[in-house]
């Protein structure tokens, strides 16, 4: 863990010199995610460790957060998703590591997700200065993630309340994104690289907050924040169709009429939709390519609920199974 550790503040050193090797972006979120999966092992194999370690990684991780402003967009995009990985990781550890540093914690959230201001409302914004803005919120919302999934005993009714407050801010700053009329959102820039595209950015953020809003639950949400949680999943949902999506709408819908059974659309939308079915006694049947099987098999009880439990949790299943007897 050490050797990766050091090999990964070389590498965050070299960022800005000119002579860095072409990958070396790649390279240090590389040696990151590996210091990252380590650090999740941890709390499985803890004997060999100091808790000096994952204090060093912490306070690695708040140098980064500190001094990525400083940055151009591209080497403080990396920085901040280093950071935000190393400190997600974190999260594993559990209560015992996590409590001592929660404040300082719920204070970078702070500082990551912001209310929004008239600021986000500017349309002058660049398209790399957009897609840092939504990459630092979706990272700093994986290590809430983490936190909410690891550390149930920490979320207190006031931890609980910061927490939905800054999702709820997230939440803001992404319907404000999406309610942009912006030529660059949805057209290629000559200043795009070749990652993710904006679309790609701001539906990663939104099912970031998605899954936070999941794992805290409701019980400390006040009315607005399911208010706006509602709205917002009702804009995505049932909202007006999207322009990568519009051609393939526009197919089905051409091709509403022509069928009459799921199993014989060809356009593979709703092939395959389900594959269960209800039988005249009450038990779910397998359906294989529309022909349905009635009845049960000679098989043991053991084996036939084997099968009920799995095409309870499957939604695509083959027409035969050959189980392990």
């Amino acid at each position: 863990m050490l050797a990766i550790a050091e090999s990964l503040q070389r590498d965050i050193e070299s960022l800005q010199s000119p002579a860095a090797p072409s990958d070396i972006d790649r390279r240090t979120l590389g040696h990151a995610y590996g210091l990252a999966a380590l650090v999740a092992v941890v709390p499985h194999r803890p004997l060999y460790v100091s808790f000096d370690v994952s204090a060093s990684v912490l306070d690695t991780a708040t140098q980064l957060l500190k001094r990525a402003s400083d940055h151009d967009v591209h080497v403080a995009g990396v920085e901040v998703e280093v950071a935000w990985t190393l400190i997600a990781s974190l999260m594993l550890l559990g209560p015992n590591f996590v409590r001592s540093h929660l404040p300082q914690l719920l204070v970078l959230w702070r500082n990551a997700l912001p209310k929004p201001t008239s600021k986000d409302n500017a349309a002058g914004r660049s398209v790399a200065d957009w897609k840092f803005l939504l990459h630092v919120r979706e990272s700093a919302l994986g290590a809430v993630l983490c936190f909410l999934l690891h550390n149930s005993q920490l979320t207190t009714l006031d931890v609980a309340r910061r927490i939905s407050s800054l999702l709820n801010n997230a939440l803001s700053f992404s319907s404000t994104f999406w309610s942009q009329t912006m030529e660059a959102a949805s057209a290629p820039s000559v200043m795009e690289d070749t990652g993710p595209s904006l679309r790609t950015r701001e539906a990663s953020l939104r099912r970031r907050v998605y899954q936070c809003f999941a794992a805290l639950g409701t019980s400390t949400l006040t009315d607005s924040v399911q208010a706006s949680l509602l709205q917002s999943v009702i804009a995505v949902f049932a909202g007006p169709e999207n322009d990568n999506i519009s051609a393939m709408q526009a197919s089905i819908a051409s091709t509403s009429g022509s069928f009459t059974s799921i199993w014989q659309v060809t356009d593979g939308y709703a092939y395959g939709l389900t594959t269960l079915e209800m039988s005249e006694d009450g038990v779910d049947e397998i359906v294989a390519s529309g022909s349905p099987r009635r009845g049960h098999d000679n098989s043991d009880s053991v084996e036939h609920s084997i099968r009920s439990l799995v095409r309870r949790y499957c939604f695509h299943f083959p027409s035969k199974v050959d189980l392990p007897t």
